[in-house]
């Protein structure tokens, strides 16, 4: 087992990796034991995996219980925070209740931002199921809801209790979600740590196959990433706003598209070369590390077109990310592999021109 810790005072916790560690639940919340505990999941995650982990939280809860959500995107809204807690109040669950998140980073999302504003504050654990929630959404504590027009919009910051990452669960995930949650392995890559890059372009195409000891060692190094990032700046006041290398044109994508047509990941692997080409096009970065980078992103897999898309609207849609700042248009831009900048006055024309240049990448893709 990998165990890297999240130090913020009062609000620290333990992440816990590795295969199996779903069956070592009643060790690593034996803190909590005798409370009552809530699973917030999916019908497919349930059936999937559900029997496993309800036996062994039943090893540690007084009560358990149960809320099933509608899977996707589509459904991180406002509504489905309502019908989490409606079902929390149906089921009189108090202030000492311990919210479990059991699925992806949708589910993650919206567990935690229910737990987060029921009764100002209820407990919660991240139990993961995909690769884009163990490497991403599963630390750092941002739990939200999507607007229709902006990607993460209404959310706040609320800390687990644990995150328990069983990579043993990836065996059952699809081959498109595996990819997806790779895009965001990557980003960690290219923002902090070559040799997580280089272990990538070692990995078999779409990591179709790639031994156990290699994906825990890459979650791990993700979540180290994060982890050190968000213990400098919890609240993104600064620093962790480097965390959004590739999110700024990927949110925009998955809004403009009604958070249907792109995982998040894909739309972030589209962010990605976006903003290379943006910083190769401002002279930051030099054209054979952006050739290296959109290569990388390219070896990962295919992603839906995006040149049908009007660019006004895309454009409009970054016009509305949580990194504006007076008007002005913030982007992550990657210097070379392992070193980005912030750079706070890109211009409407360079995202213009960098959709442009990706439209024209689709014949690439395969």
């Amino acid at each position: 087992m990998i165990d890297i810790p999240v130090e913020l005072g009062p609000r620290s916790y333990p992440i816990a990796i590795g295969h199996g560690l779903a069956a070592a639940i009643p060790d690593l919340l034996g803190r909590l034991r005798g409370r009552r505990f809530v699973v917030v999941s999916n019908a497919r995650i349930w059936a999937l995996h559900g029997a496993r982990v309800e036996k062994a939280l039943k090893q540690v809860a007084a009560r358990l219980d149960r809320v099933l959500i509608p899977e996707g995107e589509k459904h991180k809204t406002r509504a489905t925070v309502e019908l989490i807690q409606d079902s929390f109040f149906k089921d009189g669950l108090g202030r000492d209740a311990v919210v479990v998140a059991f699925g992806g980073g949708v589910v993650g999302d919206l567990a935690g931002f229910a737990a987060a504003t029921y009764m100002r504050g209820l407990m919660w654990v991240q139990v993961p199921t995909t690769l884009l929630a163990m490497v991403d959404g599963s630390v750092g504590g941002k739990v939200g809801v999507n607007h229709p027009g902006a990607k993460n919009l209404i959310g706040t910051f609320h800390q687990p209790k644990a995150v328990i990452i069983d990579p043993a669960f990836l065996k059952t995930l699809p081959p498109r979600e595996l990819q997806s949650g790779a895009y965001e392995v990557l980003k960690c890559a290219i923002l902090a740590d070559r040799a997580l890059y280089e272990a990538l372009l070692d990995a078999p195409e779409r990591l179709a196959g790639w031994e156990r000891a290699s994906v825990e060692n890459a979650i791990a190094s993700a979540c180290r990433i994060k982890a050190d990032i968000v213990e400098k700046d919890e609240r993104e006041d600064g620093l962790r706003r480097v965390l959004n290398l590739g999110h700024t044109l990927g949110h925009a994508l998955e809004a403009v598209t009604r958070y249907r047509r792109f995982t998040h990941g894909e739309a972030v692997g589209w962010g990605l070369i976006g903003a290379a080409w943006i910083a190769r096009r401002r002279g930051v970065l030099g054209e054979g590390h952006y050739d290296s980078i959109a290569a990388a992103v390219d070896r990962l897999g295919p992603r839906p077109r995006l040149s049908d898309l009007d660019a006004a609207r895309v454009l409009e849609a970054v016009r509305h990310d949580k990194k504006v700042r007076a008007g002005k248009l913030a982007f992550v831009l990657p210097t070379r592999v392992g070193r980005v900048v912030v750079e706070p006055d890109v211009q409407p024309s360079e995202v213009t021109r960098a959709l442009k240049v990706l439209a024209g990448r689709e014949a690439l893709q395969g």
